[in-house]
């Protein structure tokens, strides 16, 4: 027999949570050619993988990498972790199909996510255009989900009303041409713009749409902890009303949300979730702010957050959703061009503003107390002026902490990081999750074995979202494989160090090719767009 590859005595997890066994697994091309005892198999790459743990490559359902994957210096953060494949456009993001003016207006947007040099705003941006973007272009695969944010945004802009007939029939125009490009589901982010503004009949109609191509709708929902019940409600409605299954982004399992998930099923929506394994989330810093500070484009935010009579009437409620002990900057924008003030309309510019680099990894508390001014005013005038709103950390509470527990071992939930390559300080979850979950939940705490953790990671996405031929260990599937030492595997990435890479992935193959080897980044571009 001869292989490609071989990978030579390793332990098998082979994703579907069966125990683990001893054996060799033979790759021709792209493919699993041979699992078994191989022994005189001959190939051109051949590895040992004794007392190593041979499993399918990862599959991260919701994380900010597209254009990571592009280039830059996390180019290959996901696979150091045993990412082989991931999703796009999570929270509804995109950059298409957009005009000119649309794209470079969601350019500001969505520049607190993503390092996005590659997107061009100059001229418009079609679905084809964003795809041959990654066509030949990525180390690792990506699969298409319909992101609602640019759907709604093509059609209606960024207004804030609720969408006219005419309007939801282009918008599932749109969708469906999503949909024929192979996604997998239509995703949504309900506490961004300008998706915030859909009612429950546009969303219905256009997971309808999706469901037509045997899809699945994802979101971002419009209400978690204390509002739950709103965002669950919401999401079930879609689901029984269009006949889709439903998936909630990042959810963590408190006894609220363990409730409503049972509520959902009694009343017959198809539901399931993931989370990261991190007691901290990360968004921008816009989103803390009441819905009426973030209606409208950019630069219609910017001039409302100018007003003093505006802040004042949403300091109470700024003071609220930034408790100051538990909220981090992750990265500062850099001051806007005093061109831009030539007329007036943004207000004077704040002297601090022009000193803001190194609060990456400080409390917002800690600044505002050295600068000796309002909360309010710190966060309205960094998004005013500032190029984009600051990526923020924000840590639970305390008290919070132990839902960890009951949400990894919820029989719905699947593996995510959410992570965000862009900036001085993000989150450690971009780059840390797997290993840490290995160290952490599955040898440290036993809330897991390795075979139910990877199934979390691999099948279970996988059947979940479509993803065809990958998730598994089987003949006949792409040979998208991680392997790994169960004793060692680590994650080193902290929330002051969060690009430290982890330990103990030693290989990582994509489409049959090698990424990894012997821990080390093979360059290539061996990724496809997954139909």
């Amino acid at each position: 027999m001869t292989f490609d590859r071989l990978i030579k005595n390793g332990w098998i997890v082979d994703g579907t949570g069966a125990a683990r066994f001893k054996a060799d697994i033979g790759i021709t091309g792209d493919e699993i050619a041979a699992i078994g005892s191989l022994e005189g198999a001959e190939a051109a790459e051949i590895v040992d993988a004794e007392g190593l743990i041979v499993c399918p490559g990862f599959i991260d359902v919701h994380v900010h990498s597209e254009l990571a994957l592009l280039g830059g210096p996390d180019q290959y953060a996901p696979i150091r972790m045993g990412v082989t494949t991931q999703l796009a456009s999570p929270d509804g993001f995109s950059w298409a199909p957009l005009s000119a003016e649309q794209l470079t207006e969601m350019k500001d947007y969505l520049r607190t996510f993503y390092e996005d040099d590659c997107i061009d705003p100059s001229r418009p941006m079609s679905v084809d255009d964003l795809l041959r973007l990654f066509t030949g272009s990525i180390p690792a695969n990506i699969v298409l989900q319909v992101p609602h944010g640019s759907v709604r945004q093509a059609v209606l802009n960024w207004e804030t009303r609720t969408a006219t007939d005419d309007e939801i029939a282009e918008m599932a125009r749109l969708t469906r041409e999503w949909m024929e490009r192979g996604a997998k589901a239509f995703a949504t982010g309900l506490e961004y713009e300008p998706m915030r503004r859909a009612d429950l009949r546009e969303l219905v109609a256009l997971s309808r749409v999706t469901a037509e191509y045997g899809g699945i709708y994802v979101a971002h929902q419009r209400g978690y902890g204390d509002n739950i019940h709103i965002g669950c409600k919401e999401t079930f409605a879609i689901g029984t009303g269009a006949g889709i299954p439903v998936h909630i982004s990042h959810l963590a399992i408190d006894p609220a949300a363990a409730a409503q998930l049972e509520k959902g099923a009694a009343e017959g929506a198809d539901v399931t979730f993931d989370m990261y394994p991190y007691p901290a989330g990360s968004t921008h810093l816009l989103l803390g702010l009441p819905p009426e500070a973030q209606a409208g484009t950019p630069v219609q935010v910017r001039e409302r957050l100018a007003g003093a009579g505006f802040r004042r009437s949403i300091a109470a409620q700024v003071e609220l959703a930034f408790p100051q002990d538990r909220v981090r900057f992750a990265s500062v924008g850099k001051p806007r061009p005093e061109a831009e003030y030539a007329g007036g309309t943004l207000g004077p510019v704040p002297g601090w503003i022009r000193d803001i680099r190194g609060w990456e990894g400080k409390l917002i508390g800690e600044v505002r107390d050295e600068l000796g001014i309002d909360l309010t005013d710190l966060i309205c005038d960094l998004i005013v002026h500032t190029d984009y709103p600051s990526l923020m950390i924000f840590h639970w509470p305390p008290e919070r902490h132990p839902y960890l527990e009951p949400t990894f071992k919820h029989p719905l939930h699947m593996v995510s990081t959410d992570g965000i390559y862009a900036g001085v300080s993000p989150h450690p979850r971009g780059f840390g999750s797997y290993p840490k979950i290995f160290r952490e939940i599955v040898r440290e705490n036993g809330w897991q074995t390795i075979e139910q953790a990877v199934r979390k990671m691999t099948s279970f996405p996988a059947e979940r979202f479509s993803i065809a031929r990958r998730g598994k260990l089987a003949k006949g599937y792409y040979a998208d494989i991680a392997v790994f030492d169960p004793i060692r595997i680590k994650d080193r990435a902290t929330f002051a160090e969060p690009r430290l890479t982890p330990e103990g992935v030693e290989h990582v193959l994509v489409n049959g090719r090698f990424v990894l080897k012997d821990g080390q980044v093979v360059p290539g571009h061996y990724g496809r767009i997954v139909q």
